[in-house]
């Protein structure tokens, strides 16, 4: 062994090289090439590494493109879901309505032929009964015959005196403030001549409670007497009095109708009365019938008197009213009666 490298060494002397030189080029080469195969093995590494990383980033693309469409395909599939159900909805109203409709439409034929067949008969009970739907103060009837106002007649605006309770006087000349109403207004139990409760339907509760005696009485005594209208507020006399100036002239309407502030019906202890026998109308024809006369013979029992009587318009200022009655009490009411009084003479006043 010792001779071979010695011929070795030999050999590379004579060829004219170092055996130092070659063993560091060989040595170069060897690092040379384990350096080489270190880069490819980093290279290889790495574009593994690089590979992983963009498959998995293509997995997860995938997934959420998945992901995605099967919201899509969700959300597609509840507004489908949503466009039928509004559909069956729209149908189902659509048929509810129709159906509605046809019954409404059945009703009302219905209903129009039930009104035709009972047309005679309602006209049979509202004639036997005179009463009429619901009506806010129904007028006067215009005198045929207006008697001419006396000069007397004071047309001066002076405050009522409402210390005097009961026995206010509220004339041509006396007033109340147009906002003035009662505090113990009340609905009396009598018959009326229309259905409903309105402002006329009120009256002062003590006058109530005597007209109440007094339709009990008449009812047993075989009269029939029906409620027209009590309670008028000042706004309400306003309309009514610039209604009949309108209709009449003022000169007329001065005659049976109040300026506003001046009616005897806002002070809550008038109620205008009739009967079925008159068509339960605000006439003087009421004067000459059984229930005229009745009222008039017996209004004082209850404490009422007929407030424009007869041949008193020179006294009152006020054409003759059978139907006008107002609470005064029982005692004022007989007196004024037995001596053929107003009540501004009882009252010592002026009209």
């Amino acid at each position: 062994m010792k001779k071979i490298v010695a011929v070795s060494t030999l050999a590379l002397l004579l060829a004219g090289c170092n055996p130092g030189d070659q063993e560091a080029e060989d040595n170069s080469k060897t690092e040379q090439a384990n350096k080489s195969a270190d880069e490819k093995t980093t290279s290889d590494t790495e574009k593994s590494d690089a590979e992983v990383a963009k498959e998995k980033e293509a997995k997860e693309a995938a997934e959420a493109k998945k992901e995605a469409d099967a919201k899509a395909e969700a959300e597609k599939k509840a507004e489908e879901q949503t466009a039928a159900d509004k559909k069956a909805a729209d149908e189902k109203a659509a048929e509810e309505k129709a159906a509605a409709d046809k019954a409404a439409e059945e009703k009302a034929k219905e209903e129009k032929s039930s009104d035709e067949s009972s047309t005679e008969d309602k006209s049979a009970d509202k004639k036997d009964d005179g009463k009429t739907d619901s009506v806010q103060d129904p007028e006067p009837s215009k005198p045929s015959k207006p008697e001419s106002e006396t000069p007397d007649v004071d047309k001066s605006d002076t405050k009522a005196d409402l210390s005097l309770g009961e026995l206010v006087v509220v004339n041509k000349k006396y007033s109340l403030p147009i906002d003035y109403k009662p505090s113990d207004l009340v609905v009396p139990n009598v018959s009326f001549s229309y259905s409903g409760v309105l402002e006329q339907s009120y009256m002062r509760a003590p006058a109530a409670k005597q007209m109440e005696k007094m339709f009990a009485d008449a009812k047993a005594d075989g009269v029939t007497l029906n409620a027209v209208s009590g309670f008028r507020s000042g706004s309400r006399q306003t309309v009514l009095y610039n209604n009949y100036v309108a209709r009449d002239g003022k000169a007329a309407a001065d005659q049976y109708s109040a300026r506003p502030g001046h009616s005897e019906h806002q002070t809550g202890l008038v109620f205008d009365i009739s009967a079925p026998s008159v068509g339960n109308g605000l006439t003087a024809e009421l004067g000459d019938t059984k229930e005229g006369k009745w009222i008039a013979n017996n209004a004082a029992k209850y404490g009422f008197i007929v407030r424009y009587d007869r041949g008193f318009q020179s006294r009152t200022g006020y054409t003759y009213e059978p139907w006008h009655i107002r609470y005064v009490g029982v005692g004022p009411a007989t007196q004024i009666k037995n001596n053929g009084q107003t009540l501004e003479e009882y009252m010592k006043v002026g009209h």
